[in-house]
């Protein structure tokens, strides 16, 4: 009984949480979102972070405590996002690298995510063009799904020479097919949207089912085979 009472006594002589954390957290938020549809519409280099503070109902004071340059917002923006990016990638690691029809859905779920996304996805592509920071953090997310990738990635042993080769293989085509949807999706190319997916399950096939990893060697010239 005496344990109890203790146990209850230190839990009431416990501080509450700060209210502070949960309000700078919010409002942190409502920074990004306000942000987003105004890089959209006016473009990222013509908004200031005093016109993002006025829409968010802030002061101009209140905005720098948050964020010091606009792209530290975009990089938090894509803290945001990284998660479910990283999740995708190891959803499709999870697939039959040989199942087709898997590898087409998986690839049309994710060209719905940059309708839903398009104002998100439109400002990191406004700001991965003049922002180092913005560039080094999309380009750390893409890498954290590449490793994501396990099974891929463990058909070979940690740090070979071929792991590597297999990382840059996902990596390099996460990177393709971010810029076919982006410009399929956001920016209206015209391109037909069945024969675009087409193609890219068709790519990640390959790459998925080790075709495409097949390299010269530096030393012989010759080539092997990544499986």
């Amino acid at each position: 009984m005496n344990a109890v009472r203790t146990a209850e006594n230190e839990r009431s002589a416990a501080p509450p949480p700060a209210p502070k954390a949960g309000k700078k957290g919010a409002t942190r938020a409502r920074i990004i979102e306000r942000a987003i549809p105004l890089f959209s519409e006016f473009g990222y280099d013509k908004i200031t972070m005093e016109s993002i503070a006025k829409a968010a109902g802030i002061s101009r004071a209140n905005i720098y405590l948050h964020f010091s340059a606009k792209a530290e917002l975009v990089a938090a923006m894509l803290e945001q996002l990284s998660p479910a990016v990283v999740a995708s990638y190891a959803e499709l690691d999870r697939l039959d690298p040989s199942d087709v029809v898997g590898v087409r859905r998986w690839v049309e779920t994710n060209s719905r995510l940059w309708i839903e996304r398009r104002h998100q996805l439109e400002t990191l592509e406004h700001a991965l063009a003049v922002e180092p920071l913005v560039s080094d953090r999309w380009y750390r997310t893409l890498s954290d799904a590449a490793d994501a990738m396990s099974r891929f990635l463990d058909r070979h042993s940690d740090g070979s020479h071929r792991r590597r080769v297999a990382k840059m293989a996902v990596l390099t085509m996460m990177m393709g097919f971010e810029r076919t949807l982006y410009f399929t999706y956001v920016r209206n190319c015209g391109a037909d949207e069945s024969d675009t997916i087409d193609a890219l399950a068709a790519q990640w096939t390959a790459v998925l089912t080790g075709a495409t990893l097949a390299r010269p060697s530096r030393s012989a010239g010759v080539l092997f085979s990544a499986q």
